[in-house]
């Protein structure tokens, strides 16, 4: 009898013990130990699973707003972890199985959708929409009074106000862009950049405008990804794909996404370098642990890109395409120009002045002689007194006539060569004074028109 009673009670101790499901609810806080490293569940504010997911132990606690769900900003700084009200304001420590208030501050309901970093060892939050408005300042929480104060800032131009950006920060930034604003709906569109604070001097910079690509696959909706970080790059995950965004080398890579479906509240183990996930089943109990690493989700590259360009880069290819014509329609008409002026042809071996291809054959033999006197002296000024000789020979007259003659048969022959050429923009002889003598006129066949042959 006594036996019967034993094994009956076994069977009802079993059958307790494995009805011991997690219930069935949203109120889940879900976050990494800093002092452990193990996973921490916190389920409806009142058992915590330490690792994995049996084994419950009762959460102490400390009077604090709300429920621990709505405490979804988490903080590892020197070993300790810290949880943040998605409002802002309180601040609560996790220390064992216990969970401490440790703010003097309330609940500001002012930074909803706020990007957490970490800077000297600060907590910080950007952005954020509350009181009806959306936020680009930097709130800081100072572990001496306990209280919360503004990050001031610098910079030529400064983010747009937005909440639910994408961020990554490291040792030396924070890096935002994209998100949503309530005028706007969307700051992809109205505020393409990719803003760096550099934590050296808390200068904000536009790095350039993000890829287009990018924007089509995170702007349709908020819902849709989820991110998480490593020591060196940011993760967004979606049900088809994977994109990992390297800020230092400005490089996006694209992965097929074959091993993981959405879901909520993962974290990024930098130990194991793996994605911790609490998974949400359908069945009494709803809850599962998963650890996938960081090889397995990258397993399948599709392509790499940049990250971001230049806000003049939009504009490089048809700027660069326009001056590029622009200097093809120079080069031509420079060109045409040149072929233009370089008309008058001089056959060394003929004695012959030719018009391009054609012979010029209606100048006069004393016309010729001087063309061929000035072509052989074409590399240097002469003086026009030097022509004289040939008007002297013609005949004896004294030294007036000369030069009248000399002067008209030099005008009718430009005439004739001006013909030719149409555009006047260059006289076809250039001349100058001697420098000696300023009454000596010096003369020399224009370069621009002439050539030898």
């Amino acid at each position: 009898m006594i036996h019967k009673i034993l094994s009956l009670f076994a069977l009802l101790s079993v059958s307790f013990v494995s009805s011991q499901t997690i219930p069935k609810t949203e109120n889940i806080c879900f976050f990494q130990d800093a002092k452990s490293g193990k996973p921490i569940t916190i389920v409806n504010d009142s058992l915590v699973y330490k690792g994995e997911l049996k084994n419950p132990s009762r959460l102490k606690h400390t009077d604090y707003p709300g429920t621990l769900n709505d405490y979804r900003y988490y903080f590892k700084i020197k070993k300790q972890t810290f949880l943040v009200h998605i409002g802002c304001g309180p601040v609560l420590e996790y220390r064992n199985d216990s969970i401490v208030r440790i703010d003097n501050s309330f609940l500001h309901q002012n930074q909803y959708g706020s990007s957490p970093f970490t800077y000297k060892n600060q907590i910080c939050l950007f952005g954020g929409y509350g009181l009806f408005t959306d936020k680009n300042i930097i709130t800081r929480y100072d572990f001496t009074p306990n209280e919360w104060f503004l990050l001031n800032t610098s910079g030529e131009n400064i983010p747009s106000s937005r909440s639910d950006n994408l961020y990554y920060f490291d040792e030396y930034g924070l890096y935002i862009f994209g998100g949503w604003n309530t005028k706007t709906m969307t700051t992809f569109k109205k505020d393409p950049c990719i803003w760096e604070l550099n934590f050296n001097n808390l200068e904000w910079k536009c790095l350039g405008n993000y890829n287009e690509n990018l924007l089509k696959i995170i702007s349709k909706s908020a819902y849709n990804y989820y991110s998480f970080q490593t020591e060196k790059k940011l993760y967004i995950v979606r049900n088809d794909i994977i994109i990992e965004i390297d800020f230092q080398d400005n490089k996006i890579n694209y992965f097929d996404n074959r091993n993981i479906i959405l879901r909520t509240k993962p974290y990024f183990d930098s130990k194991n370098k793996s994605l911790v996930c609490l998974y949400n089943l359908s069945g009494a109990r709803n809850l599962s642990l998963e650890t996938i690493s960081l090889d397995d989700l990258l397993k399948y590259p599709v392509k790499s890109e940049k990250l971001y360009y230049s806000p003049w880069q939009d504009y490089a290819v048809p700027i660069l395409s326009i001056f590029l014509i622009l200097i093809l329609i120079f080069g031509i008409y420079k060109w045409i120009n040149y072929k233009k002026r370089k008309c008058f042809i001089f056959n060394q071996t003929q004695k012959k002045l030719y018009y391009k291809t054609k012979i010029i054959s209606n100048l006069d033999p004393l016309e010729e002689k001087i063309v061929v006197f000035l072509f052989q002296n074409n590399k240097t000024f002469i003086q026009l007194n030097q022509l004289n000789s040939f008007f002297e020979k013609e005949s004896l007259d004294n030294f007036t006539n000369v030069i009248k003659k000399r002067d008209l048969v030099f005008a009718s022959l430009f005439v004739k060569l001006n013909a030719y050429v149409m555009d006047g923009e260059k006289p076809l002889v250039l001349m100058q004074k001697n420098e000696v003598d300023k009454r000596i006129k010096e003369i020399k066949l224009n370069p621009l028109y002439f050539t030898l042959k």
